[in-house]
């Protein structure tokens, strides 16, 4: 079976598939038209106390756009070549435990925005300084870039859960964990930056809603 007619067949079987499908499947699951338009319709922000401004949600910005392909990423180790950072393309590491997110992409604004995506059916999806410090050196030896480059973006996550899980109603954080590799300057300076320039947003969707 291609994996394009496995993915179509769990969309249509998504109220009754393993929470573990769902979570393995769904980054691909966005290249599915209809399944990122119920996406879109469902996405709700995740705000942190004391932040009352309400932020609009990439995805839903550029409502018109759809992703143009999917890039399989290797573990940074295997790379021959850096990887070409484009836009609107769903990249998604085969990577066991990938720090951070299940899949991410790009998209063209004024700071670049990058949004990473997590599949979760857990009601909390907390992480770390030290795993937030992975994500962009993972960033920087597949594009090249450097990891304050990273830091420059806007960046958006978007926690994509099946409806009957866990609701996901709080805003996730970033807790600052004593690491080897990360200073303590470094580690409130990431905290800082979760805390400030991360948007969060969740989409809780069921079958019926594509």
């Amino acid at each position: 079976m291609k994996q394009s007619d496995f993915i179509f067949f769990v969309l249509r079987f998504w109220d009754y598939v393993p929470p573990y499908l769902i979570e393995k499947y769904a980054v691909s699951a966005f290249l599915n038209e209809e399944f990122l338009r119920a996406i879109r319709l469902k996405i709700k922000e995740l705000r942190p106390p004391g932040r009352r401004e309400p932020d609009s949600c990439a995805l839903k910005e550029h409502s018109d756009t759809s992703f143009t392909r999917k890039e399989v990423l290797p573990p940074p180790e295997r790379l021959s070549n850096p990887v070409a950072m484009d836009h609107w393309v769903l990249y998604e590491p085969k990577v066991q435990h990938f720090p951070l997110v299940d899949g991410f992409f790009f998209v063209d604004s004024n700071p670049m925005t990058l949004v990473g995506l997590r599949m979760t059916t857990a009601g909390g999806h907390h992480t770390t300084t030290s795993t937030v410090r992975q994500f962009t050196e993972c960033l920087a030896a597949y594009f090249n870039v450097g990891e304050e480059l990273s830091r420059d973006m806007s960046w958006e996550i978007i926690n994509v859960q099946h409806a009957d899980s866990t609701p996901m109603n709080d805003w996730q954080r970033c807790d600052v964990v004593n690491s080897d590799n990360v200073s303590r300057a470094e580690n409130r300076e990431i905290a800082a930056f979760w805390e400030e320039e991360v948007r969060q947003y969740i989409a809780a969707v069921s079958s019926g809603d594509f």
